[in-house]
């Protein structure tokens, strides 16, 4: 009887507990970057190859003006058992999938995965666990900040955080790994690691066709007079995203105020929509339609530039950087990246670029082998 009192009295405390806002099972009540929220399981299916399990975390991290947001990410492991020191680790970041929560990576299956980012695969074959971020503002987590510098970067660093407070067999050391948006997150990562992340040690990163320049670039999309320019108008779909994610990161600046009627409709499409559907769409849509005012009149041409501006001074460190590049890319275009790389090794970076025959997504594919050989090298 006593016992059954106990039993009762611990039901409807944990009752009372939950109503009262305690974590759920499965969630943990911490603080700090990448803190750990709640951990779940990540079923086969949505295994890529080479993957013996994996554990989707929710975390803590950082948005663009540095305050408290939270992300989720999936934590992937090699099949045997982790090396002296720990596993190393392969900090994955994506490229742009669009920024409503249904297009976040960790929602691909296996299949998709491997064909969409087959450097998950390629890490785990090697030996690497695998974190992979979907960003704040993915996965339900509000407050999408598309190429937000400092976020993605905070973003991809807690990832490790993260998942090394979730099982301390994850070592320190890491590398950063990109593709495109996550290109451009993975050389913001570098730069900011040493400061922000000092428990763990980076080693070096790869970007594969880093988003660049666009800064630049997109100001000179965005303006009423652009008429339409054939297959370059779903370029204006990562204008869209920009701009919403400034708008989160400086709301005081009312950067929508830019838009037209019409690119406040599609814009309402971006925030529902997947990358490969908005950029279909708006194939033949002139981006000059979409602009009120142009975007680089200051303050918003000076905002972007603080927003999304890959740095290219102050990178006085050894830690190697490798850049890979498709020649035939009309998304990151070549001479953008070999801009990119000429400002970085003036400002002090250890910076190297490879091309390649391919477009923006077969660079993938096609340097893989000097992608990895790069990486094993910087945990040498």
């Amino acid at each position: 009887m006593r016992s059954r009192l106990f039993a009762l009295f611990g039901s409807l405390l944990l009752v009372a507990g939950l109503l009262a806002g305690w974590p759920a099972p499965g969630a943990r009540a911490a603080t700090g970057d990448g803190a750990v929220l709640s951990t779940a399981p990540v079923p086969a299916v949505m295994l890529p190859t080479g993957a013996a399990r994996a554990v989707k975390i929710r975390y803590q991290t950082r948005n663009q003006a540095g305050r408290r947001a939270e992300a989720e990410g999936i934590v992937y492991y090699p099949h045997g058992t982790p090396p002296p020191g720990g596993w190393k680790v392969v900090s994955w970041a994506h490229g742009t999938s669009g920024i409503a929560p249904k297009c976040a990576p960790s929602n691909y299956t296996g299949a998709e995965q491997d064909r969409l980012q087959p450097s998950i695969a390629a890490a785990l074959a090697r030996g690497y666990v695998v974190t992979a971020s979907d960003f704040i503002g993915m996965s339900g987590t509000p407050g999408t900040e598309y190429l937000a510098g400092r976020s993605v970067a905070y973003n991809v660093i807690d990832m490790v955080r993260a998942a090394r407070n979730d099982d301390p067999t994850i070592g320190k050391r890491w590398a950063s790994l990109g593709h495109s948006q996550g290109g451009h997150a993975a050389l913001w990562a570098s730069y900011l690691a040493d400061d922000y992340a000092p428990g763990l040690r980076d080693v070096g990163t790869v970007a594969l066709a880093p988003a660049n320049q666009l800064e630049t670039l997109i100001p000179l999309l965005g303006q009423p007079a652009i008429p339409n320019i054939g297959p370059l108008n779903r370029t204006a779909t990562f204008a869209l995203y920009l701009l919403d994610g400034l708008n989160h990161a400086r709301p005081g600046l009312h950067a929508l105020n830019r838009l037209s009627p019409r690119g406040r409709y599609w814009l309402g499409r971006a925030r529902t929509e997947c990358v490969s559907e908005m950029t279909q769409a708006l194939q033949n849509v002139p981006p000059g339609t979409l602009f009120a005012r142009p975007l680089g009149d200051p303050p918003i041409g000076d905002a972007l530039r603080d927003y999304a501006a890959i740095p290219v001074e102050g990178w006085q460190r050894a830690r190697p950087i490798l850049i890979n590049q498709g020649l035939t890319d009309t998304v990151v275009l070549p001479p953008t990246t070999a801009l990119l790389t000429a400002q970085l090794q003036h400002g002090g970076a250890r910076v190297t670029t490879r091309t390649y025959p391919g477009d923006h997504n077969a660079v993938l594919a096609e340097s893989m082998t000097d992608t990895f050989r790069a990486i094993d090298g910087y945990f040498r």
